[in-house]
């Protein structure tokens, strides 16, 4: 049936037909000779940290005499391996022509075999330019942008504490400052006591604004109308109340400035976050290993 050089290092294989198939009389089936690649193809990508690997069988038509091979055309489209026998049928006609295969026409063979390999397979994974972040391996492009916004929030997390240590500074510049002198002397203990309050409720709210709550939220395109609530004076005696007047309003302004000083960090950072593309990894040809190389008989219709 056929001829291959016993140093050539391929093995013979053969493609069977169910017996169903075989016997149908109307079809006279001849063996056709094909080549066998099967291979381990490993993807490296030091930048995307990905190491992938997967199993891969190609065949094509055996060229006749110094043609090259046609590794883009396929002899079988899918051969699984419980298709793949050791031995021919009978019922399949022998290939009519003596097949040689020397070391150097079989070294040809996988030069072009890996160039074509090379040169047309690829792996995608995601990539965030703005933040040089790339997708795990089989990361959905939902998780992955779920992980870049997560990552977008604690690369701002540095910026919010100065933010919040700045309006802190700003806060405690208002602690220290006396009292004015024209406050009646039996309202000053009381209007002390709700000024360090007051002031003390903002600074825990601007702490949610600037570095819990909100960052995640915006970041999703949620809801901030908590960015923008006024801090409440709550339930104080009037004439407190009137004395500590001028103190709400500033309060409400460093409010006010911190929440769209926030706010708008935020939005930069979803915007960023939000920015995906497809990064496509190549393959070397170091990363292709050959582990089977077979002479495969093919059935074909006469």
């Amino acid at each position: 049936m056929s001829k291959a050089s016993p140093t050539s290092g391929l093995v013979e294989l053969w493609v069977g037909l169910e017996e169903a198939v075989l016997a149908d009389a109307s079809i006279t089936w001849r063996y056709r000779p094909a080549l066998l690649f099967e291979c381990l193809l490993e993807f490296r990508d030091p930048r995307a940290e990905i190491v992938h690997s997967e199993d891969r069988r190609y065949t094509t038509w055996l060229p006749r005499d110094d043609a090259a091979a046609d590794w883009s055309v396929s002899a079988v489209g899918e051969l699984a391996p419980e298709h793949v026998r050791t031995t021919p049928q009978p019922e399949v006609r022998p290939y009519g022509e003596a097949v040689t295969l020397t070391d150097a026409r079989v070294a040809e063979i996988e030069d072009d075999f890996i160039a074509h390999v090379v040169r047309t397979e690829r792996v995608s994974v995601y990539y965030n330019p703005n933040l040089r972040l790339y997708s795990r391996w089989n990361e959905s492009r939902e998780e992955f942008l779920e992980r870049a916004m997560e990552e977008a929030r604690l690369r701002l997390q540095p910026t919010l504490r100065e933010l919040m240590r700045e309006f802190q500074f700003q806060l405690e510049q208002l602690r220290q400052k006396p009292l004015p002198p024209d406050i009646p002397e039996e309202l000053r203990s009381g209007v002390e006591v709700q000024r360090r309050r007051m002031i003390s409720r903002l600074e825990a709210r601007l702490h949610r604004v600037l570095l819990d709550h909100p960052s995640s939220a915006a970041l999703r395109g949620d809801s901030t109308e908590e960015l923008s609530e006024t801090p409440s004076e709550g339930d104080i005696p009037q004439g407190i109340a009137d004395e500590l007047h001028p103190l709400a309003q500033e309060l409400e302004r460093l409010y006010t400035v911190a929440a769209a000083r926030a706010q708008a960090l935020l939005r930069e950072a979803f915007e960023k976050a939000r920015e995906c593309e497809p990064y496509t990894i190549a393959l070397h040809p170091s990363g292709i290993r050959i582990l089977r190389r077979a002479l495969l008989w093919v059935p074909t219709p006469e």
